[in-house]
């Protein structure tokens, strides 16, 4: 079988200690093979512009596999 990249994603979670709840943000259509430097760069970048500070941060990659 072969493995083929398919698409990512990477969700943001933001911690509302107002609400005592994480608030979790999705962006789609991320690049292939992203680096923990590009991840942490685009966390910093959100936390700047919002009022919540960032609790984490998930990456999801999805392959395919074809014969």
């Amino acid at each position: 079988m072969a493995k083929e990249w398919n698409k990512g994603s990477i969700a943001v979670h933001f911690e509302d200690a107002v609400n005592e709840k994480i608030i979790k943000r999705n962006y789609a259509d991320t690049i292939q093979g992203v680096t923990p430097e590009q991840v942490e760069g685009f966390t910093a970048a959100l936390e700047a512009v919002s009022t919540l500070p960032a609790s984490y941060t998930v990456v999801a990659e999805e392959y395919r596999y074809t014969r």
